[in-house]
C-alpha cells in the first residue's frame, strides 16, 4: 500500500479530519485536500504523529472552481498516488433566504456540494472500476430529504449528491467499487456557529453527534457496502417528523426567519 491513498476533501478539520483519522486506522495513506494551507499543514503534522508509518500528504485546492476536479485528479496522476478511497466531504453552510444572498455564494455552494464531487466520482470512479476495487464516501446531509426555507440551496445541493450517489452505487457495485452516501443530522462542529454550551447540551441528549462518531459509522457503512447511511437513531425520528410536518408549520418558520 505504499502509494495507495484515501483522499479526503475538507480533511483538514471537523468531520473531514475525523474521516482522515479513521481511514488511517484502516491502514491507508492519507491525502488531505482543502483551500486552507495553514490547516492542511497542522492536520498533516497531527496525523503524522499519530500514524508515523504511513504517508500523510496535503494538496491545496479550491474545489469551488470549474476545473478543480480535473486538476486534483491530474495532481494524483502526476504524483503516482493511487486513490483507493475517495471521500467527498468538503462543505459550506449558511442560513438565510436564497434570493437575499449573493448569487456567487449559491454558485460556490453548488460547485462544492454537487458539481465537483460528481466530477471527482467520475474521474476516480473510472480508475477504481478499471482496477476492480475502491471505495467512495459522499458526505450529504439529512436535509437532502427535506424542503425547508433558509437552507434552500444547501439542501438542494445535498439532495443532488444523495441521488447521484445512489445511482453510482448501482453502476459500480458489480465492478468491485462500493459507493456510500452518509447523511448525518446535526454534527458538533463550527459549521453552524452555535454557542459552545448549546452544542454540549445537544450532544448530551443525542441530537448532535461528534465528528468522530460520524466518521466511524460512515466508514463502517462504506466498507460494508451500504448505499445510504443516516448516523444516529434519533435522526430517523426527525426525518419522519419532517415528512409529517404540516405545511402551515413550515410557513410559520418562513414568516419568522425569511
Amino acid at each position: 500500500m505504499k502509494n495507495t491513498f484515501a483522499l479526503i476533501t475538507g480533511g483538514s478539520s471537523g468531520i473531514g479530519y475525523a474521516y482522515a483519522e479513521e481511514w488511517a486506522r484502516k491502514g491507508y495513506n492519507i491525502l488531505i485536500v482543502s483551500n486552507r494551507e495553514d490547516l492542511n499543514e497542522e492536520a498533516q503534522q497531527r496525523l503524522q504523529s499519530q500514524f508515523p508509518e504511513q504517508r500523510i500528504r496535503t494538496c491545496y485546492q479550491d474545489l469551488t472552481t470549474e476545473n478543480a476536479a480535473q486538476e486534483l485528479f491530474d495532481f494524483c496522476e502526476s504524483e503516482n498516488l493511487i486513490v483507493e478511497v475517495l471521500v467527498n466531504n468538503a462543505g459550506m453552510f449558511y442560513f438565510g433566504a436564497a434570493v437575499e444572498k449573493p448569487m456567487a455564494l449559491s454558485h460556490k455552494m453548488t460547485m462544492l456540494h454537487s458539481t465537483t464531487p460528481a466530477d471527482l466520482c467520475v474521474l476516480f470512479g473510472k480508475a477504481m472500476k478499471d482496477r476492480g476495487c475502491g471505495y467512495i464516501l459522499n458526505a450529504s446531509s439529512i436535509t437532502a430529504f427535506m424542503g425547508f426555507p433558509t437552507i434552500a440551496v444547501y439542501q438542494a445541493s445535498k439532495s443532488y449528491l444523495l441521488k447521484f450517489s445512489k445511482g453510482l452505487h448501482h453502476e459500480l457495485s458489480h465492478h468491485g467499487v462500493k459507493v456510500c452516501c452518509v447523511c448525518p443530522g446535526a454534527v458538533d462542529t463550527d459549521l453552524y456557529n452555535l454557542p459552545v454550551k448549546m452544542r454540549k447540551r445537544l450532544r448530551a441528549i443525542g441530537v448532535m453527534l461528534s465528528p468522530e462518531q460520524i466518521a466511524k459509522r460512515g466508514v463502517r457503512a462504506t466498507l460494508h457496502g451500504r448505499k445510504v447511511k443516516i448516523p444516529g437513531p434519533i435522526n430517523y425520528f426527525f426525518l419522519l417528523m419532517c415528512f409529517l410536518l404540516p405545511g402551515f408549520v413550515v410557513d410559520l418558520v418562513k414568516k419568522k426567519f425569511v
